[in-house]
């Protein structure tokens, strides 16, 4: 059972690695092929495996199909779909914050156009400057502008793109202001009125952590409460899921197994009686996961416990693995794009790591007091899951914290002993009594305060984090890997230690290997970020970096320098840059500026509009016409403004980059006008790599501007099915007209130019660094 197990995961894993979704008959095909195989599992056993991986592999691959035909199956054309308004009906499924000025919330739509549909989807909106109150539950009536399921591509990044799949989201976009927008029923759901109770009832500073822990809401949280939870390593914590789950389910069971004590002899030995801990267990469980919104961690949590109910039920006994593997089996078939989850590999391998710990070193349990017992066990086990987890930690969250082992060895035996299980009751306590409440959340915000100044104690001390580069994590692997290994016992330790010594010297030399490598190679990288409608470039060689332009923010705070390019900096141990350019002041390019500035992240500035604050007034300059300077034996001429005249897009900054051998064009937004002044000047001259003019607008890349510079290769920064159709067709064409390659970053992701020599690689997200199904 455990192969079949094991091996009808591993096809569900599988099938994420495919280039595409095949088309539906080779589904169908795939999947008479399964049937088939009963037939020859008598003659051969190894068949019954080979049909557990096709299964698994099918399952996910049938899934996925029904999530990229969702539009046809309901006779939607995917083209009319972000072409047009639409007048939609349905539910709103998710938690709404009506403070905000702009609403984000999910809609499950049933009618499309006046039109029932047969399947409803799922799809993410924002409502702007909204002109009602909405709340989950309700069911509404909007105008929407839609796009099917999208998100930026960059390495090093977020995942969007993976996020909406996980959610089963098929689309996103907004609502547009109009005089149809209404409500056509009040349902506000119980969680809804809770979070509103809530919201009302408490006026604290760490609001936002009680309302996370009480109901999943985690939008409240600022990012300085982010940093210190991740510096600390216990952002866990907060975000409801299995630990939580698993402590709210055992507080459930036990307390119903201790009132029983209380009834008379007689009726404890009745033969269902039993059930009566199973039951509460479970009720208490599925009620705080429907707090948390079903919520894809307490989904699976609530699945694990239920498998082992039912066992148990059954009585049916099974090992360990074989609840785990059946727990994911479950899992992949309720809910199939949990395996793309990472939390659900973290979940999994904490398990393990707590089984293996306690078996490797139970024999230090043994023979000693009670209260001995209980604070080894919880020191065992916060070593155990520290140490062997570090390396999946570090490749998720792209750093570690030193510290972490001691503010989880105090801070999750606290809180979950106070504030987790007195938050349940003042959650519950308000649908009964409001001041008993109120007096439980005041004594859970106390455990909170306590835990979190200490946390932020903790989170000062920047020397204990590690950053994610490929050097560091090596070394992690590596001293997890020891550990293990010397827990097996297999090897003497002095052999062992002597192993390790060799291997880390090994990579030593290897880092210096590669540091003096880079200090005499002559390769450099261009690399444009997808950052929607906007522009972001990278400019790499020898460990030092110029960044042009750094895409747009948002009211929202959302900026790009945070969620891309500063994360990729770090992964490729860049601290900071030497020079960040910024083309002209429009927010799609200048809108991280303040960000860069606040974080000290460029050592000098170029740029030709004033900014906020005296900051970098010491260490800018005026990007005008005829300089010329070296940087890294590359040559960077600036070819325009002549002078700043305040039309921001003619202003941009256009650079020319050279290693002798290729060169490379950025011009920013400027307009055909300048292109002719340019041209005029005979200040352009033929480039290997040319950045499009305003993102391939009409009013820019003129045809005697195409063929003069004659590009290889042309990258049209832009958004996904944008407004503007940017990239413009005439555009697209004039440049086929000269046999450039394009590239789209909307389309492909992030775009990389490798040049070495005469030699030019280019890689695309979508195309190369990770061509996979699920993130296209």
């Amino acid at each position: 059972m455990e192969r079949w197990l094991l091996l009808f995961i591993v096809g569900a894993i599988g099938a994420l690695f495919l280039p595409k979704v095949p088309e539906l008959f080779y589904l169908l095909s795939l999947a008479l092929s399964c049937f088939c195989l009963l037939f020859f599992v008598r003659l051969n056993k190894k068949i019954l495996y080979l049909q557990a991986f096709l299964f698994g592999l099918c399952f996910i691959l049938f899934a996925g199909h029904q999530y990229n035909t969702a539009f046809l199956t309901n006779n939607i054309a995917a083209q009319s779909l972000h072409s047009q308004d639409h007048i939609v009906q349905g539910k709103v499924t998710t938690l709404v914050n009506n403070s905000r000025d702009s609403l984000k919330f999910n809609l499950l739509i049933d009618v499309f156009n006046q039109q029932d549909i047969a399947h409803p989807f799922l799809v993410r909106l924002s409502f702007r400057k909204a002109n009602m109150v909405l709340a989950q539950g309700d069911r509404v009536e909007l105008r929407v502008k839609l796009k099917p399921a999208h998100g930026f591509a960059n390495a090093s990044s977020f995942s969007y793109q993976r996020w909406l799949l996980l959610q089963n989201i098929v689309a996103s976009g907004y609502v547009k202001q109009s005089a149809s927008n209404q409500v056509l029923e009040h349902q506000q759901s119980l969680r809804q009125q809770l979070y509103g109770s809530l919201n009302r009832a408490i006026e604290h500073p760490l609001k936002p952590l009680l309302l996370a822990l009480a109901i999943g809401e985690k939008s409240h949280i600022d990012k300085s409460t982010w940093q210190v939870l991740q510096n600390t390593g216990t952002q866990h914590l907060i975000a409801i899921s299995g630990l939580h789950l698993g402590l709210i389910a055992s507080l459930g069971f036990y307390l119903m197994k201790y009132c029983l004590y209380l009834f008379p002899a007689r009726l404890l030995s009745q033969r269902y009686l039993f059930l009566l801990p199973m039951l509460a267990s479970l009720s208490i469980a599925s009620f705080y996961a429907y707090l948390a919104g079903f919520s894809m961690p307490t989904m699976r949590a609530l699945i694990m416990l239920l498998v082992y109910f039912g066992l148990r039920l059954m009585a049916i006994k099974l090992s360990t693995i074989r609840w785990l593997l059946l727990s994911v089996f479950f899992i992949i078939l309720l809910e199939p794009f949990a395996i793309l989850d990472t939390s659900l590999y973290l979940s999994l391998s904490a398990v393990m790591v707590i089984m293996y710990g306690f078996w490797r070193w139970q024999h230090l349990l043994t023979g000693r007091p009670k209260w001995q017992r209980m604070l080894l066990s919880l020191l065992l086990l916060q070593m155990s899951i520290s140490v062997f987890l570090m390396p999946l930690t570090f490749l998720l969250f792209k750093q570690v914290s030193l510290l972490a082992p001691l503010a989880n060895f105090i801070v999750v035996p606290f809180l979950s002993m106070t504030a987790i299980p007195i938050t349940l009751l003042a959650t519950l306590a308000l649908l009964m009594y409001q001041p008993l409440s109120e007096g439980l959340l005041q004594l859970a915000l106390s455990c909170l305060e306590f835990a979190y100044r200490f946390l932020a104690f903790l989170s000062q001390f920047d020397a204990f984090i590690i950053p994610f580069n490929p050097l560091t994590v090596v070394v992690v692997v590596l001293l997890a890997a020891t550990v293990f290994l010397l827990s097996l016992r297999l090897f003497r330790r002095k052999t062992l230690w002597q192993l390790l010594a060799t291997l880390s010297l090994s990579v030593i030399l290897i880092d210096i290997g590669h540091r003096v490598y880079l200090q005499h190679s002559n390769s450099w990288q261009i690399t444009a970020f997808d950052v929607g409608h906007g522009l972001a470039v990278l400019i790499e060689k020898q460990g030092k970096a110029i960044l042009y332009d750094s895409g747009a923010s948002f009211v929202s705070g959302f900026n790009f320098v945070e969620s891309a390019i500063e994360p990729y900096l770090h992964e490729h141990r860049i601290t900071t840059l030497d020079w960040f350019v910024v083309s002209h002041s429009d927010n799609d390019h200048a809108g991280g500026l303040p960000v860069v500035i606040d974080k000290q992240l460029a050592q000098r500035y170029m740029l030709n509009f004033s900014t906020p604050g005296q900051a970098i007034l010491n260490n800018s300059k005026n990007c005008l016409a005829g300089d010329e300077f070296v940087w890294q034996k590359l040559t960077i001429k600036t070819l325009w403004p002549e002078q700043v005249v305040g039309k921001n897009n003619d202003d941009s900054c256009v650079l020319e980059i050279s290693d002798g051998v290729h060169k490379v064009l950025l011009p920013g937004d400027i307009s055909q006008q300048v292109e002719f002044k340019l041209l005029k000047k005979a200040k352009l001259s033929q480039v290997d790599i040319l950045f499009t003019p305003h993102h391939g607008s009409k009013s820019s890349s003129s045809q005697a501007f195409i063929n003069t510079v004659k590009p290889k290769y042309v990258v049209h920064s832009s958004g996904y099915l944008n407004r503007w159709q940017m990239p413009v067709t005439t555009v697209v064409d004039r440049y086929k007209s000269i046999n450039a390659t394009q590239f789209n970053t909307g389309e492909v992701g992030m775009v990389v130019f490798q040049l070495t020599g005469t030699n030019i690689k280019v890689q695309t997200y979508r195309n190369d660094l990770l061509p996979f199904w699920p993130w296209h």
